[in-house]
């Protein structure tokens, strides 16, 4: 039982990090993945807001600089 309250609790981070990133809900049936595949999805939203806060702050110290 405890295996699927992690699942269920990560596939809920999984949903609010997509809805916060991108201010859209999809319907991703994310219980369908495993518990490896879900921290592994995490992993990849996370990284993927940390390298977009690394370009704004980029453009900001250097507006004159492009991609």
């Amino acid at each position: 039982m405890d295996g699927a309250l992690e699942r269920q609790r990560l596939a809920d981070t999984v949903r609010a990090m997509i809805a916060s990133a991108l201010g859209r809900h999809y319907r991703i049936d994310l219980t369908a993945l495993d518990t490896g595949s879900l921290r592994e999805f995490l992993r990849l939203l996370r990284d993927v807001e940390h390298e977009k806060q690394l370009a704004a702050q980029q453009a900001r110290l250097q507006p004159w600089r492009r991609p």
